[in-house]
C-alpha cells in the first residue's frame, strides 16, 4: 500500500511540472492570383501536423474578415502545455500548423515555425488558389430549320467536371432583347481542384435540347471562359415531334387612329373593352374564343386545334402547322365605335404570337 501511495504522488508531480503558455497568431488569407484579401476563410490551428486542413484536433479555430479596411484578416489566441518550455520559465516556443478553407478556394495546410509566446506572432500571408470559377452568362439561340427562333424549348448545359448524371443547368428558351428563340443560363459554376492546371478558369460544356415537344439531331460543345459572359455562336436546330394537337396566341390592338389635318401628325388612341372574338374550325368542329381589348386596346387569345394530318406546304416546319382563322370580329358594347372584321386569316402554330393588324375603330 505504502509503494503503490508513493507511486501516485510522483505520478502527480511529473504531470504538475507542466506549464501552459498562449501566443496571439494573425496573418491574412490571400488569392494567390491577385492577391486580394480572402473573406470568410475557416482557419484551424494545429499543435501537430493535421490530416487535412478541416482536422478535428484543432486547438483553436477562426474566420478570416475585414479588419482596418483590408480583407482577410484573421487573430487568434492559442495555448498549449509542453514539460520543458524553449526559454525556461521565461517562455516557449515551437510549431503550429494552419488548416485552411474555403468554399471557393483549394484547401491547404501550411507549418509554422519559431512561434513565441506571450506576443503577437504574425505569420506570412497564406494564399490560395481558387478552385470555383464561373461565367455570368451564356446565351444562345434555338432555331427551327427555316432559321427563325422558337420559344417555350427545354434547353439544357451540363459541365463536363461533374460525373452526375443530373442536369447542371436548365433553362427555357424565350425572346431576349427581341430576338425569338434565344436562351439564358445565369452564373454557370464549376470547380478545379488542380491549381496547377493551365486550364482552371475554362470549362467544357455541352448544351443540348430536352423537351417532350422538339427534338434536335445535335448537342453544341463549347468552352466557357471565368469572369466573362460566354455568347454561343452555333444555333441549336429543332423540330418539332409528331403530334396532331397545336396552339399559338392571337394578338393585336383595337384603337382610333386621328390625322390631324394642319400637319398630319398621326394619333393612336387605344381603345379599351372591345369584345374581339375570332372564330374557326378543325378535325373536332367549330370553335369560338373572345378576349376583351385591355386600358392599352390590346387583346390576345389562345387559339388550340387538332389536325390529324399536317399541312405538306413546305413553308411549314417539320411538327408544325397552319391554320384559318374562319372570322375575328370587333364590337363595341357602347356602340361608339364600329370596326371591319377580318375574313380567313392564316395562322402559324410555330409563331408565338401571331400579331393581326391594327383594328381601327370609327365613329359609328
Amino acid at each position: 500500500m505504502k509503494r503503490l501511495f508513493i507511486l501516485i504522488l510522483a505520478t502527480v508531480a511529473l504531470a504538475s511540472c507542466g506549464r501552459y503558455y498562449n501566443a496571439e497568431i494573425a496573418g491574412y488569407i490571400k488569392d494567390a492570383s491577385n492577391g486580394n484579401g480572402i473573406n470568410g476563410a475557416i482557419v484551424r490551428m494545429y499543435l501537430n501536423e493535421p490530416d487535412s486542413a478541416d482536422s478535428p484536433d484543432f486547438i483553436a479555430e477562426t474566420s478570416s474578415m475585414t479588419s482596418g479596411g483590408n480583407d482577410g484578416y484573421y487573430n487568434h489566441k492559442i495555448i498549449w502545455v509542453t514539460m520543458n518550455p524553449e526559454f525556461g520559465d521565461e517562455g516557449d516556443s515551437g510549431t503550429i500548423w494552419i488548416g485552411v478553407t474555403q468554399e471557393d478556394y483549394v484547401s491547404k495546410v501550411v507549418q509554422v515555425s519559431g512561434i513565441i509566446s506571450d506576443t503577437l506572432n504574425v505569420v506570412p500571408d497564406i494564399q490560395l488558389e481558387r478552385a470555383t470559377f464561373s461565367s455570368p452568362t451564356v446565351t444562345g439561340h434555338v432555331v427551327n430549320v427555316n432559321g427563325e427562333g422558337v420559344n417555350g424549348v427545354r434547353v439544357v448545359l451540363d459541365l463536363q467536371s461533374t460525373t452526375d448524371t443530373d442536369s447542371d443547368y436548365v433553362t427555357t428558351t424565350t425572346t431576349i432583347n427581341n430576338e425569338p428563340g434565344s436562351y439564358r443560363f445565369n452564373n454557370v459554376t464549376w470547380r478545379d481542384e488542380n491549381p496547377d492546371s493551365s486550364d482552371t478558369d475554362t470549362e467544357n460544356v455541352t448544351i443540348y435540347i430536352d423537351d417532350p415537344d422538339y427534338t434536335s439531331s445535335s448537342s453544341i460543345t463549347a468552352q466557357l471562359t471565368s469572369g466573362q459572359d460566354n455568347d454561343i455562336p452555333d444555333d441549336l436546330v429543332v423540330t418539332r415531334k409528331p403530334r396532331t394537337n397545336f396552339s399559338t396566341n392571337v394578338a393585336g390592338s383595337c384603337i382610333e387612329r386621328i390625322v390631324k389635318t394642319d400637319n398630319g401628325e398621326i394619333q393612336n388612341i387605344p381603345l379599351k373593352g372591345i369584345n374581339v372574338t375570332i372564330t374557326y374550325s378543325d378535325d373536332n368542329g367549330s370553335h369560338t374564343v373572345t378576349d376583351v381589348t385591355d386600358a392599352n386596346g390590346n387583346y390576345s387569345i389562345l387559339v388550340q386545334w387538332t389536325h390529324a394530318t399536317t399541312s405538306s406546304d413546305p413553308e411549314v416546319p417539320e411538327g408544325e402547322d397552319k391554320l384559318i382563322l374562319t372570322t375575328v370580329t370587333y364590337d363595341d358594347p357602347s356602340g361608339v365605335y364600329t370596326f371591319t372584321n377580318l375574313n380567313n386569316i392564316e395562322i402559324k402554330s410555330w409563331i408565338n404570337p401571331n400579331y393581326l393588324p391594327d383594328a381601327e375603330g370609327t365613329h359609328s
